[in-house]
């Protein structure tokens, strides 16, 4: 076998040998000279060897290209290399277009026979023309000139390509294969060069991308893609020249090349790609499942993306980790589904980040409940946990309720392995007045299972629109499911109301979206609580479907004293502790409206350069917080008796 640059040193004499007989052809036919015909034969056997060198077959291989369209680009390439062989056929008038033949005449020096027989069966439908490897002018006739691609000149000078910047397709390296990938594996066809079209079965485009290049990985393949803002501004040649540097480049390996959204391109790109051979040039279009036109779906072909199962997922973070624990391994799959493909990157920087290997699983939690509250922020806000259920002051009941919840996502997996009819998701109804503790029970439960808390932004559900409220909602749901969120529809009775009589198509309307939205709630996995002041506003088929209805009731007076306690712990002076009890039984307040009077006198206080509360700056802020409730006569004579210890 021949060195590199043995092979080089070998094409280069075969260039020499034919363009000294290409001369010689040109200078006989000027002096019409009567050994023309030896010539022609001297030339044949120059062009013939030519072809049979080590690049050109390498190019006639991967674009399954016949030895006349070989001699062709051979033909254009040496009088590209050497225009000066050209000179004596200027008198023959043989080009009037630059230094260059006409294909006419290209056609004739190749020999190929009868020129007239060789158009009418489809010549400049040549394999050669349509991968754009020689290219001539829009006209499309015998007189036009031809060049060649640029990227497959330097490759046959060169016998390599590289890619730059501004190329519409960019390698990515893939190192390594991840631990998960074996696990989606689902039954495929060895040779996955057979097809030129892949859609992945997904939607997310960050997993298509990395199961794609998991695939060329599995495949000893290239990974490739698009650069999508150049890719929609190419027509069908722009495509193809770009695609032809791309293979040459490849240098024979099987290339995966992927695009976020295939949409993009001109269909008929993929009408015309149909007819070439890409499995010869082992290229392969990848893309998202819906972000490929009609005009591709029509010959591509479907890969199954199979989840894991939590089994599955289980082992994975197993092998991840520095100390294996099954119990945290099952802790972290059932709460935390994050994307496959980021699981190794956060094992990773977990464990970067540990002070020690039993410290891996409380930082791998962390960075995963960081992971899922990236989530449907025009829909819904994030809000950040900040409190636990031992935070709050409950009844024993409402304490032991929202226990079950914490307890029924905990226990989800034990609780379907041993129910045959179990349904997972967790339903429930936080109802009562306003202030006495619904939304501060959603943030505590989320931070009982460091979970994200989604609070719905229903000015944004809820559309004057047909049809958009319902959209909205299937977007929101989807996404809080692939975040496993603690959904929380605050004011639910808004867009969860009774549905009424039709009367009107306004009604008809507004009872089809309650009754989608119960098909919505009773397919979610998650935890889903909805919180309302009046709990008979609510359509009677929603509340059949709540695994718990908690009342919050106002405090008793002994629960308001440990409210009042837990807000001036630091910031009540002695003499106002000491009539805590006193203030307690006086006033039925709420838990907000008592953390809003302590903050209000506090800030009294901080204005007037006191760093603690007061009994006199405590009751300015009571009598106001009571006037929002028109009890002004009456609060202020009890005010009043509680300052003076009456």
């Amino acid at each position: 076998m021949l060195a590199p640059d043995q092979v080089t040193s070998q094409q280069f004499e075969l260039e020499k040998q034919l363009a000294r007989c290409f001369f010689q052809i040109g200078a006989a036919l000027s002096q019409d000279e009567e050994n023309i015909q030896l010539l022609m034969s001297h030339f044949d056997d120059a062009l013939e060897q030519l072809i049979c060198a080590a690049k050109f077959k390498f190019v006639a291989q991967v674009f399954s290209l016949k030895k006349y369209e070989m001699r062709l680009i051979a033909l254009v390439y040496i009088q590209e290399l050497e225009p000066d062989i050209l000179t004596p056929f200027i008198g023959l008038s043989w080009y009037e277009n630059g230094p260059t033949l006409s294909l006419d005449k290209l056609l004739y020096l190749s020999q190929l026979g009868n020129k007239r027989a060789l158009l009418f069966n489809g010549s400049l439908r040549m394999k050669v023309f349509e991968w754009q490897l020689l290219q001539y002018g829009p006209s499309q006739s015998l007189t036009e000139r031809v060049s060649i691609h640029s990227g497959l000149l330097h490759y046959l000078l060169t016998g390599s390509l590289s890619l730059k910047e501004e190329h519409v397709v960019a390698f990515d390296s893939c190192a390594s294969q991840d631990t998960i990938f074996r696990f989606c594996m689902d039954e495929m066809e060895d040779d996955l060069s057979s097809n030129q079209i892949f859609q992945i079965d997904t939607y997310n485009t960050d997993i298509a991308r990395w199961y794609s290049q998991q695939l060329a990985f599995h495949e000893h393949a290239l990974f490739g893609f698009f650069h999508d803002e150049r890719l929609q501004k190419m027509d069908y040649t722009s495509f193809i020249c770009s695609l032809v540097d791309v293979i040459l480049s490849a240098a024979g390996k099987h290339i995966f090349l992927f695009a976020d959204d295939l949409n993009c391109v001109s269909p008929l790109i993929f009408e015309k790609l149909d007819q070439l051979d890409l499995g010869a040039a082992k290229v392969s279009f990848v893309s998202p499942l819906a972000n490929q036109p009609k005009e591709a779906q029509a010959f591509c072909k479907r890969i199954k993306f199979k989840k894991p199962s939590a089994k599955s997922l289980e082992d994975t973070w197993q092998m991840l980790s520095p100390a294996p624990n099954k119990a945290e391994a099952a802790s972290i799959t059932s709460r935390y589904p994050v994307s496959i493909h980021r699981m190794s990157v956060l094992a990773s920087t977990a464990k970067q980040n540990m002070q020690s290997e039993s410290n891996f699983w409380d930082m791998l939690q962390s960075l995963c409940l960081r992971e899922l509250s990236k989530g449907p922020e025009e829909l819904a806000k994030l809000a950040e946990p900040r409190f636990k259920i031992s935070d709050m002051v409950l009844s024993p009941q409402v304490s032991l309720q929202l226990g079950e919840l914490v307890g029924r996502i905990d226990k989800k997996a034990d609780l379907q392995s041993q129910l045959s009819r179990f349904m997972p998701g967790c339903k429930a109804l936080f109802w009562g007045k306003p202030g006495t503790g619904k939304s501060m029970a959603a943030e505590a439960i989320a931070g009982e299972l460091q979970l994200p808390l989604y609070i719905v932004n229903l000015a944004n559900i809820a559309s004057k629109w047909i049809g958009e409220t319902e959209k909205h909602l299937e977007k929101l749901f989807d996404q809080a499911q692939d975040h496993n969120a603690v959904l929380m529809f605050d004011e639910a009775d808004a867009i969860f109301a009774k549905r009424s009589t039709v009367e009107s198509s306004q009604d008809k309307n507004a009872n089809t979206g309650v009754s989608y939205l119960l098909q919505k709630i009773e397919h979610y996995s998650g935890l889903l609580l909805l919180s309302t002041n009046l709990k008979s506003n609510l359509d009677d088929a929603f509340l059949r479907r709540f695994h718990n209805v908690i009342e919050f009731t106002l405090p008793t007076p002994e629960h308001r004293e440990q409210l009042w306690r837990r807000a001036l712990s630091k910031n009540g002076n002695d003499v106002l502790m000491n009539s805590i009890t006193s203030l307690a039984q006086r006033f039925e307040l709420s838990a907000a409206q008592i953390f809003n009077i302590t903050e209000s006198a506090l800030l009294q206080r901080l204005m007037i350069d006191h760093r603690d509360i007061d009994p006199e700056s405590l009751a300015n802020a009571l009598k106001r917080e009571l006037s929002k409730q028109h009890e002004g006569f009456m609060a202020q004579h009890e005010i009043k008796a509680w300052l003076q210890g009456n």
